[in-house]
């Protein structure tokens, strides 16, 4: 086509452009031609370019005339996008584009949306922001979009539409208005935003939404409601998609300027799944936000980070993802913008501060390393800003005590940032003292996050001497509990054992005041077993301790509680130097091959305990130590020496000596010193010896005690010492004379009477003299027995000696048989035991002073009463017969003596006496008396070689005695005493050879024991037959076996069978024949099992360790038994077991469960004994076992693993045994073999162990129910463990899950929940919700059973007292209502609806399909409220989060809901409406339309009101849910009539429901679908109102008066309009014959309402002037005055009261003639019949009666005709009535009268005929005369007001009539005066006025009279 026809053709256009003068000719021309035009500009030439431009500018100014005209926007979209064109084209398209979006449909936007994304995604940038700018147009005035229209966009196959949609949202939901601008006048950009995303979406500022806030609101919450729709953007999509979508609700959730938007955002969230916040386009995205575009982006595109509000929020995700902690530097510029950046806040830092935390964590290690110098600087910088701010908060508090974290767990991460700098530390520990309390934990912490930095890095020399100093001063210095901690924590990691700078600062941090700090520096002085070992390099130089300690201890301390002299210090320093000595003498005697010598727990236990060396490895240990000291040729120049100064310390120091704990501690150590070093130490300590002697009138016995030892001890090594160089060398002026004079002394102050004052000095002295004696005693032998003092040339010295022991005697005799103080008898006791040990060596009498002194104390031993006196007897008699071997036999038969004083319970004084004896017998063989040896001096040379052996004679007449009479008798106490005597040999004299030939007899005795009835004797033969057995060679353990068998399985021809074989299940004791424990129960099950054990093995020599192991009992825990604890020795039978064990396993191990204390402890034993101490009965690894040569041991495998199935046929078997016992350890077994057991193990046996333990949760003894209940707790917490999903997945894992679950669900479904034992059901229940919390997806295939049980479980575990009050409601004045809100709120905080809500996030498509069943029938059959709410509340749970599994189902389950919608409950019923309301969006258009028929037909059917509020219920749901639903479909607007209806429903509450539901139906057009839809609207009504029910009549009365008020209001506002008047006609024609044949017929309640109606519609009606509306006026009419005189006195008013109102309506009617009869009759009647009513008649009913008589006369008054003029009979008749009621009616009648009597008066004087008729017919004087009485009425004004009113009237008529006026003027002007003096001023005015008028009036009458 030429040019010039292209011109021709736009002159064309242009003509047609210019000749459309309407709308529509406007509309046409742009939808066909306006695309064209475009189209050609891409193709034409300069002249027709020209041409079509300036037609398209006509264009745009005919448009600017049209502003309804749309733009085809479609099409226009198309055209930019399809053909190619032009920039310049393309310019117009775009701007017809934005003009299009703002000028079309909502139906034509929603089709132009995914074309516009689609040209976003294609054109170039610069096109792509005015398509933007259109697109935000266009959803900004979309209205609400529907389902089908979010999936019309179809992002789910165009993934760029959704994704530039998400941009766009991104921007514009942290879009928000802004006042201010720049300098330069340009806008400021939003945070978040960026200069060129702002500019788009606010089309460079001049988008409406950048002005108006309301449109913006809308903008934002349409955008919200597109990106958290999931049909516009289902599950399927991509995870990039989702992300995106997650960040631009989450932007929008931070709104603070629309709540509505935050709150729209927050919802899809919650709907929405958790963004994965491992995902790296995800934190990228994040981490972009916060930060903003990186420095490479144009100035334009770089993103400005987001406001403090929404970094919180992005906080929450950041501080759990990993992957952000590896995207460097971006975590460092988050931390440090959150710390320091612009516009920060507190909430902000502390946000900074956890993410701070976890980047330290979790970041890389290359990373974090790089980074810590500057993040250090970052955390000293946050606590010098926050120290110089003057403000003091508790956030404040937060951010510094995170920082010093922070600083702590940087350092940890990164050791080489603080090794070599100790500044760091020093600030710390300065901080202590300026932080408060809050943050100085904080500060503790961070010191223990730094320490493990020292820990793992050597320090150099400098370095360590630096921390030493600065950790030092701080415990020293510093007030501040938590520095003192840390320091001394520092002080124990940082440094080596060795170190001893640092044991110093523990040794110090003894003293301090905080236990916690006491405790802590305890444990930094304890020795380990590792370290006393000989491969230990660990302990320091022994000689270098010494030294460092006696200079500290030497050392003036500057601050005295931290000197030696505290003794808390002072008991540090020896402490820890002993502990140090016994641990190097330990070790070196370990590493000595001959020593045989091994530490048991007892040796090692006693490297850090104060206490007396117990064992002869301690004691040689310390010998081997203290020799060791002694290095060089001088004692004064070893650190021997300087150790005895240390310990001596205390005798010097007067804080020490006045600490008894403090002198005892050094004088035990001196002691130990003297005794077992070289001689040259006592030696040097005989020049102190004065300080030994002041300790003699110490109060503390153990003081006085190890002072006279040391005393002791000095005194013999110097005697000894110095006769055996020469005798020359005796200095005999020393012992003769100090010595002599000393012992005469003590002798003096012991014969001095006793008193308070003196009782500790004569304690003192008798010790000493007992302990000197005995220690000079001792260096006399030891030079030579055959030596006497004579020989010494001390002769003084035996004189005093002799004094010494007879005073000691006779003491000891008068205390026998006099009263002394217990103390006094009890040192002597200890005086004379002293002296004895050397059996009165030297004295002519020995013998006889033994005896006597023996037969003294034995004296004293019966009297007394006091223990420590007895003790002290006892120990004494020991010594004496330990000095005197004649005198054991005595011995023996006096302690055979004393047992039978002793009592049963008394079993300490067994094993005192089975000491002494062992002391007493064994001699130097027995190990208390060879290691309680104090002296330098070898034993052998003062008692000689033969004088060490045991005392045999004696131990076969004690043996003999024993086994012989004692162990035999029937005395209790003598059988006690034999089996301790017995043990007591065997325990302290093990290598005893006297005891040998007594073995087999001792074990005869001692079987015979173990059936004793006293349970001590038992388990002390048992524990004896062990050491025995211990004690034999191999023919005598077999010997002892086989007779222990025989003895239990009988003799002779039995004992052979048991040589042959021992059944395994062979019953070895009778029943009860070892007695009862305490409590009643049985022991013999112990010793059953044992021996049944030994049997099933094969191996009856295990019975012995058995029996040992098998006896521990309280009593080895007390006060001497603790002394008989021994180890087994069982290890060296293992190997011969391993074949046995398969058998023996299971029963062994249920047998460590046993109820029985003693048969749990004894299996216990026996189980570590065979299986080695690594094996315990909870599955420990068997590591040691390997060496046993068995597989499993050698494969790590544990016992239990290794024998599983065995022990779990066990366990479950002997869980349904008939004796309680079984059951019991069944359930301990099973229980201790699931904790840590493999699941692949379990899994086999689950159902069979859930069965079991149900079933003794409901056993019938309670002991065995708790067992059960500790079982099942034992298999939930395995099951939740094995179940619950890691991070990271594994499908090995994952399978084992399933498999559990597939076991325990099913069971716990099935069987479990539905028990009807209540403790199984409510386990059941409760180990359900946890697997619902806990396992995740693990749940999706059980997800249905899981929720239909537990849904039932909602009603099944109800409180018992809410089904009480669902019957006694009234009772306690509980509404039923109220009762099932409460019940309904209890189901929604229970933790079951939680449970539910939890699993239901696990379902899938598949367990969807079978979980709708289910729910189903839940809802048509399911019991109880619970249940049923809980039923509902799930729907609605899973319609929110998963909507889109719903979908497919909503039509079964709507369906099924709305069969349930007439239950009787009314809380349920809401709830149903709840969940219908959630699905109905979801329903197909059929079923929607369905769903409205069915509540229809709910509504019509049921006349009960509580149903039909179900319905109003349904409907508000659908209107709040789903409103577009309810305008769109047809089958909505054919129920609008019923949803009219429902409106004026009776209930008030289904009134409004239904209301709410009409308002959105309409949508603000109520009127216009009036008009469009009267018709359908009117079908309901008309139909009910033939109803026989009469509040259906009513509802549908006030439903057409709604519809006939809202079109009359409607043709009012259209002013001649014709739709409205139509609409009226049509409610006329239809509705008014229904109203007249319902108001036909008797008279029932409520049907004044449907009078009103009729009389609405018609007048109505007649404001449209309907055709034949006139006809139907008056048939209405004449209706309603058939109505007025029936019925009561209220229906009878309002019908009166309707008739006025059609009548004043209807002016042109006049039915005067018949009115009026009806009418006077109401007055005449009515008038007598108030006058005539009694007072005691109805109270309502004179009321009511005057009323009706006032409507009346209004009816008069408005029925008078307005186009004729009543005749004079007419007139008469009711002006007789009106001057009546006027005169004698009430004073409301009287108004109403006065009115009418007015009106009639008026009416009268507009007749243009000779009224003189009529004058004479309202008879005026009457009238008057009436209204002369209203005037005068003084009460009521208003009866005055009327009265002036009438009688202006009546002057008005008057001045037409010369003749009447002259009659009665006089009379009108009396009244006047009256009137014109009332008190009220309008009446009084109004009246002088009518006065004046008429006085005018009056003179022109008499002038024309005259």
């Amino acid at each position: 086509m030429t040019d010039a026809t292209d011109l021709e053709l736009l002159e064309s256009l242009q003509l047609r452009f210019a000749m459309a003068n309407t709308l529509e000719q406007m509309q046409k021309l742009v939808s066909t031609l306006l695309v064209p035009l475009l189209d050609k500009l891409d193709t034409c030439g300069a002249a027709v370019k020209t041409k079509i431009i300036g037609l398209l500018g006509q264009v745009n100014k005919k448009l600017k005339g049209y502003p309804q005209a749309t733009l085809p926007i479609g099409m226009l979209v198309e055209s930019a996008l399809s053909s190619p064109s032009t920039a310049y084209s393309q310019s117009f398209r775009l701007m017809y584009i934005t003009m299009a979006a703002e000028r079309a449909e909502s139906e034509q936007l929603v089709e132009a949306i995914p074309m516009l994304l689609d040209g976003i995604h294609q054109r170039p940038t610069a096109q792509s922001k005015s398509l933007a700018v259109a697109l935000l147009t266009s959803v900004w005035r979309c209205a609400t979009l529907t389902d089908e229209q979010l999936r019309s966009f179809k992002f789910v196959d165009n993934h760029h539409r959704g994704e530039a949609l998400l941009k766009l949202a991104l921007d514009l939901l942290m879009f928000n208005l802004t006042t201010q601008s720049s300098e330069d006048d340009a806008p400021i950009v939003v945070a978040g935003l960026s200069t060129s995303g702002q500019s788009v979406i606010t089309n460079a500022g001049k988008a409406p939404w950048v002005t108006d806030s309301e449109a913006l609101r809308q903008l934002k919450l349409n955008v919200a409601r597109i990106v958290g729709s999931e049909q516009a953007f289902p599950i399927e999509m991509p995870d990039t998609v989702h992300e995106q979508r997650f960040l631009a609700l989450l932007c929008g959730s931070g709104d603070a300027y629309f709540p509505h938007v935050s709150s729209s955002c927050e919802d899809s969230l919650k709907r929405m799944q958790a963004a994965d916040c491992e995902s790296l386009t995800f934190i990228s995205s994040v981490l972009e936000l916060f930060l903003g575009s990186s420095p490479d982006k144009s100035a334009d595109d770089r993103r400005q980070p987001v406001t403090p509000a929404l970094k919180l929020k992005l906080f929450g995700y950041l501080n759990r993802s990993a992957a952000a902690t590896a995207m460097f530097p971006q975590w460092l510029q988050v931390i440090f913008q959150s710390l320091f950046g612009q516009g920060t806040s507190n909430k902000l830092r502390r946000q900074g501060m956890v993410f701070l935390h976890w980047v330290i964590r979790m970041a890389p290690l290359e990373q974090i390393t790089k980074a810590a110098p500057v993040l250090l600087q970052g955390v000293r910088k946050v606590l010098t800003e926050l120290t110089t701010s003057t403000s003091v908060s508790i956030d404040g508090d937060i951010i510094r005590g995170s920082a010093y974290v922070a600083w702590g767990t940087l350092a940890k991460r990164v050791p080489a940032l603080v090794i070599s700098d100790l500044s760091h530390l020093q600030e710390l520990f300065e901080a202590f003292d300026t932080e408060s309390a809050n943050v100085r934990l904080s500060i503790q912490e961070s010191l223990l996050a730094m320490l493990p930095a020292y820990e793992s890095s050597p320090l150099d020399d400098a370095t360590s001497d630096q921390l030493l100093e600065l950790l030092q001063q701080q415990l020293s210095s510093s007030a501040v509990r938590q520095t003192r901690y840390c320091a001394l924590r520092y002080a124990i990691s940082a440094f080596p054992f060795a170190r001893m700078e640092a044991r110093w600062l523990c040794v110090l941090g003894l003293a301090d005041s905080e236990r916690e700090i006491r405790a802590l520096a305890q444990s930094g002085l304890v020795i380990t077993p590792a370290l006393a070992s000989t491969e230990s390099s660990r302990l320091p130089l022994l000689a270098e301790v010494i030294r460092f300690l006696h200079s500290r201890v030497m050392a003036p301390a500057t601050i005295p509680r931290l000197g030696a002299g505290n003794p808390l210090v002072f008991g540090g320093v020896v402490g820890f130097g002993r502990s140090l000595i016994l641990a190097s003498g330990m070790a070196q005697c370990r590493g000595q091959a001959a020593s045989g010598l091994e530490p048991d727990v007892v040796d090692l236990d006693a490297l850090n305990e104060f206490s007396e060396l117990a064992t002869a490895l301690q004691r040689e240990s310390m010998q081997t130590a203290l020799t060791g000291l002694f290095t060089d040729s001088s004692y004064s120049n070893s650190p021997l020496s300087l150790w005895a100064e240390v310990a001596g310390y205390a005798l010097t120091v007067s804080t020490l000596s006045d600490s008894p704990t403090a002198l005892s501690q050094s004088l035990m150590c001196i002691v130990e010193l003297l005794s077992l070093s070289p001689v040259d130490a006592s030696l040097a300590f005989f020049e102190q010896r004065q300080k030994f002697k002041a300790a003699l009138s110490a109060r503390d016995p153990l003081v006085q005690q190890r002072s006279m030892q040391a005393l002791s001890v000095v005194y013999a090594a110097k005697l000894y010492s110095d006769a055996r160089a020469s005798l020359d060398a005796v200095d005999v002026e020393l012992w003769n004379g100090q010595t002599a004079t000393y012992l005469r002394e003590l002798v003096a102050v012991v014969a001095m009477p006793t008193d308070s004052r003196t009782l500790d000095e004569r304690q003192g002295a008798i010790l000493a003299l007992g302990h000197i004696s005995h220690g000079l005693c001792v260096a006399r032998l030891a030079l030579g027995g055959n030596r006497s003092w004579s020989d010494l040339g001390l002769n003084d010295l035996e004189v005093a000696l002799n004094q010494a022991q007879a005073v000691l005697l006779e003491g000891i005799v008068a205390a026998s048989n006099t009263t002394t103080h217990p103390m006094i008898v009890s040192a002597l006791c200890v005086a004379v035991g002293e002296i004895g040990k050397t059996g009165f060596a030297g004295v002519s009498r020995a013998s006889a002073l033994a005896i006597e002194a023996m037969v003294a104390v034995g004296e004293v031993v019966k009297k007394t009463t006091d223990a420590k006196v007895q003790d002290a007897g006892y120990s004494a008699l020991a010594n004496l017969a330990l000095g005197n071997e004649e005198l054991a036999t005595r011995f023996i038969e006096f302690l055979q003596a004393s047992v039978k004083t002793a009592t049963k319970k008394q079993i300490d004084v067994h094993f005192k006496i089975g000491e002494a004896l062992a002391i007493a017998l064994g001699r130097f063989q027995c190990t208390p008396v060879g290691v309680g040896w104090i002296f330098p001096i070898e034993p052998a040379a003062v008692y000689g070689e033969g004088g060490l052996e045991a005392n045999g004679a004696a131990i076969d007449v004690l043996l003999e005695l024993v086994t012989g009479k004692m162990a035999v008798s029937p005395s209790p106490q003598d059988r006690q005493a034999a089996v301790v005597w017995i043990l007591s040999l065997v325990q302290f004299c093990p290598r005893l050879a006297a005891l040998t030939p007594w073995l087999s007899k001792l074990h005869t005795c001692l079987c015979g024991l173990l059936t004793d009835r006293d349970e001590f004797t038992q388990e002390a033969a048992s524990k004896t037959l062990g050491r025995i057995y211990d004690m034999g060679d191999a023919t005598l353990k077999d010997d002892l076996v086989y007779s222990l068998m025989s003895l239990f399985g009988g003799s002779g021809s039995q004992q052979q069978s048991v040589r042959q074989r021992i059944e395994a299940d062979e019953p070895l004791l009778e029943q009860e024949s070892l007695g009862q424990t305490p409590d009643g129960r049985a022991v013999n099950t112990t010793y059953k099992s044992i021996l049944s054990l030994a049997s099933d093995m094969q191996k009856p020599s295990l019975v012995y360790q058995f029996m040992q192991l098998a006896t521990h009992t309280a009593v080895w825990s007390s006060r001497r038994g603790a002394a008989y604890g021994f180890a087994t020795i069982i290890e060296r039978a293992r190997e011969s077991m391993q074949p046995h064990l398969k058998a023996i396993v299971p029963k062994l191990y249920r047998y460590t469960f046993d109820p029985s204390p003693q048969t749990r402890a004894a299996m216990t034993s026996i189980w570590r004994a065979l299986l080695g101490s690594g094996n315990s009965t909870s599955s420990a690894a068997a590591e040691g076992e390997a060496a046993g040569g068995s597989e499993w041991a050698a494969s790590g495998t544990s016992v239990v693993e290794a024998h599983w199935d065995a022990i779990m046929d066990e366990c479950l078997g002997s869980m349904g045994q008939r004796e309680w016992r079984v059951r019991e350890s069944g359930c301990g077994a099973l229980a201790g073999a699931v904790r840590g057991a493999k699941p692949e193990l379990v899994v086999p046996f689950l159902e069979r162990m859930w069965q079991m333990s149900f079933r003794v949760l409901d056993d019938i003894k309670g002991s065995v129910r708790d067992a059960g209940l500790k079982t099942c707790q034992a298999l939930a917490t395995a099951t939740v463990a094995w179940c619950t999903p890691r991070d990271t997945r594994e499908a090995s894992r994952d399978a084992q899950a399933l498999a559990v679950l597939s076991v325990v669900v099913p069971f716990l479904v099935d069987s479990g929940v539905v028990s009807d034992a209540e403790d199984v059901r409510g386990f059941s229940l409760g180990l359900l919700l946890k697997l619902c919390r806990s396992s995740g997806f693990y749940l999706s295939a059980s997800v249905p059973a899981i929720t239909e049980r537990l849904l039932e479980s909602l009603s099944n575990m109800e409180s018992q007292a809410a089904n009480y009050l669902t019957f006694h409601a009234e009772s306690h004045d509980i509404t039923v209502e109220q009762l099932e809100a409460a019940r309904l709120g209890a189901v929604k905080a229970s933790p079951i609806m939680q449970g539910i809500e939890l699993v239901l996030e696990q379902l899938t498509p598949e367990s969807m399909a079978e979980l709708v069943p289910r729910l189903q029938t839940i809802v048509r059959r399911g019991l109880g409220l619970p249940t049923r709410a809980g039923c509902a509340r799930a729907i609605v749970f899973l319609c929110v989060k998963r909507a889109d599994l719903v979908r497919p189902h909503a039509a079964a389950l709507v369906k099924a809901i709305s069969g349930a919608l007439t239950e009787s409950s009314a809380v349920q019923r809401k709830a149903w409406a709840a969940a219908i309301g959630f699905m109905a969006p979801m329903l197909s258009a059929g079923m929607f339309r369905n769903l409205l028929k069915h509540v229809e037909k709910t509504y019509v059917d049921k006349y009960d009101e509580d149903l039909r509020g179900v319905c109003g219920l349904v409907l508000e749901q659908l209107s709040v849910r789903c409103p577009e639903r309810l305008r769109e479909d047809d089958g909505a607007r054919a129920a609008a009539s019923f949803v009219m209806l429902g409106c004026w429903d009776s209930n008030e509450l289904t009134r409004e429901s239904f209301r709410c539901a009409w308002r959105e139906y309409t949508l603000g057009s109520g009127a216009k679908l009036v008009e469009s839809h009267v018709g359908e609207l009117l079908g309901l009504p008309l139909a009910f109102l033939s109803d026989d029910s009469w509040p259906r009549r009513i509802q549908s009365a006030a439903a057409i008066s709604d519809l006939a008020r809202v079109l009359e209001r409607a043709a009012r506002a259209q002013s001649g309009g014709d739709k409205a008047g139509q609409a009226l006609a049509t409610l006329a024609d239809m509705a008014l014959p229904e109203l007249i044949r319902a108001s036909q017929g008797r008279v029932w309640p409520g049907k004044a309402q449907v009078l009103e109606c009729l009389v609405l519609v018609c007048t109505a009606a007649a404001s449209a002037k309907s055709n034949g509306a006139s006809d139907t006026q008056r048939v209405v009419c004449e209706l309603l005055l058939r109505e007025i005189p029936r019925g009561d006195l209220a229906y009878r008013r309002l019908a009166v009261t309707h008739f006025c109102a059609l009548v004043e309506a209807v002016p042109t009617l006049d039915v005067y003639a018949e009115a009026s009869a009806v009418m006077l009759d109401i007055i005449a009647r009515g008038m007598g019949s108030a006058t005539a009513m009694d007072v005691d008649d109805e109270p309502m009913q004179r009321p009511l009666q005057l009323t009706l008589i006032a409507a009346a006369i209004r009816a008069l008054l408005l029925a008078l005709p307005k186009t004729r003029v009543l005749s004079s009979e007419e007139v008469a008749a009711v002006a007789r009535v009106l001057c009546e009621v006027a005169r004698d009616g009430v004073w409301n009648i009287r108004v109403v009268g006065l009115e009418c009597l007015q009106a009639l008066v008026s009416h009268c004087s507009k007749s243009e005929q000779d009224r003189t008729d009529l004058w004479c017919a309202l008879d005026m004087p009457k009238a008057l005369h009436a209204i002369r009485v209203c005037a005068s009425e003084g009460k009521y004004v208003a009866v005055r007001t009327a009265a002036l009113g009438a009688l202006e009237a009546v002057l008005d008529a008057l001045q037409s009539n010369d003749s009447e006026l002259g009659l009665q003027g006089t009379t009108a002007r009396d009244v006047l005066d009256l009137l014109v003096d009332d008190p009220v001023p309008s009446i009084a005015d109004r009246a002088k006025d009518a006065r004046a008028k008429i006085s005018g009036d009056l003179k022109l009458t008499a002038d024309n009279l005259a």
